[in-house]
Order: C-alpha cells, then structure tokens, then sequence
C-alpha cells in the first residue's frame, strides 16, 4: 500500500509523511503552498488552527480531494502522529480514507440522475469537459491514487487533402485531470482490449495486491477504458459505477 498523508504543522507549514512497499520516510516539513502540489491521500490538523480563516477556507477546497480530519478524530496530536509505527498509521488512513469514500459513494448514489443528466448535456459538444468531469467522479468514488481514462477521438483535417483522423486522447492525473493527445501506448491499450467493448460497464482486471484496476466501458458506442490505482474495490462502488454509465449509455433526449 502506498500512499502519501498530511499533517498540519503551523498556519504556514506541514508535514508530509510518505508510504510506499511499507517504508516510512519519516516525513518532511513543507510550506503550507506546496499542499496544492502533493498527491495527498489523507490530511489531519489540530482544531486550534481553523481560527485563521484562509487555511479554513483552504481546507473546505482541499475536502474534495482528499478526505481532511481533526486529529481529535482519530485520538493524537502532531507529536505523536509524527512517530507512529506504520501499522498503526496505515490503520488510521483505511479508517478515514473508507469512511470519506462511502460518503463520496453515498453523494453520487443520491445525485446520480442529476450527474447523468449534466454530462450528457456535455456529450455533444464538449467532449473534453466531459472527460474531465468524468474523471474527477471516478477518482473521488473510486478512492483512486491516481486515474487514467483513454477514450477515441477525432482530430480534424487542417488541410483540404487532409482526411480527419481517429486518434486516442488520455485523461489522466494524480490531483487533477490533464487531457493530451495519446501515442502508440493509448493506441495499444485501447487494441488490446477491444474483445472487452462488449458491456456498458465491466471489471476488466483487478489486482487487489496491487491495487490495480482496469475497468473497460462504451459510453454511447464509443469504447472507454479506465486505469486506476485503488485501494478497496467493493461491490458498492461497483454498483454505483455501472448505473453511471449505463445512464451514460442513454440516447440524449
């Protein structure tokens, strides 16, 4: 399990504890602007602080990413987070990161028709914001690290003897999604799985030891695959994630 967790130090600082094949770099102190660009799974702070009104608003922005928790939560203070063994670290990120998941899950699953409904409205016309939106959905219901989407797409000819071409395009990010044009790999990957386009919505591969799905979708005809790196896969999510696309499948009204 690899993950990376916060921890409020000051109103200008933080330390970053980093998790990776079960070592602990035994953290870092960072200024508090660097939060923006640190592919954080959890962030704790001491109730103290959220006086100062910029890092309260900052941490209501930051709640969408990743889930954010008093260390009165989770019974510490900064001292002692700071030289908890991993053991007991890696307890307390799959208590918090779990509960924060279910209530993204919860979300969606109450506002699914709603969802629906917007990205269908972007389908048609702006297929880029659509791709985006889709990505930030599945990374905060997938609880996902990290999040690839490879779809097809259609470059235009800027020339009169130019033919329109079918490329592949990649979303894809830790914290935020990047839409590029992919390469020979996105071109490969969306090949190799062809056979699996047969579904709206299925599990394509799922590595639970390392933490490692593909999930394979058509989204009106059009052939999806997404990449991820997770931390639970259960069947909830599962359920919530085939009703979106199966909505998603839906001829435009």
């Amino acid at each position: 399990m690899e993950f990376n967790l916060g921890l409020i130090k000051s109103e200008n600082q933080f330390l970053l504890r980093s998790f990776n094949d079960g070592q602990d770099d035994n953290g870092k102190v960072l200024d508090l602007g660097e939060l923006k660009n640190s592919n954080l799974q959890a962030l704790f702070y001491d109730e103290d602080l959220l006086e100062n009104e910029d890092l309260k608003s900052a941490l209501l922005e930051d709640s969408k990413y990743f889930p954010i928790r008093s260390l009165k939560e989770i019974n510490t203070d900064f001292d002692t987070f700071q030289s908890l063994p991993l053991e007991e670290v890696k307890s307390i990120f799959s208590r918090v990161h779990n509960n924060w998941l279910l209530q993204n899950n919860v979300t969606l699953l109450e506002e699914l028709f709603k969802v629906i409904t917007h990205l269908n409205g972007l389908w048609p016309n702006d297929r880029t914001t659509f791709f985006e939106e889709l990505w930030f959905i599945l990374k905060s219901n997938l609880g996902a690290k990290s999040v690839r989407i490879i779809f097809n797409d259609i470059k235009i000819a800027k020339k009169d003897n130019e033919k329109n071409k079918l490329i592949q395009v990649k979303v894809e990010g830790e914290r935020l999604p990047n839409p590029t044009e992919g390469g020979e790999l996105e071109a490969k990957i969306m090949s190799n799985y062809e056979k699996e386009f047969n579904n709206t919505f299925d599990i394509a591969e799922y590595s639970e030891e390392k933490g490692q799905v593909v999930i394979t979708a058509t989204i009106k005809k059009s052939p999806v695959v997404i990449m991820a790196e997770v931390y639970e896969l259960s069947r909830m999510q599962k359920a919530i994630l085939s009703a979106l696309f199966t909505g998603l499948s839906e001829k435009i009204q």
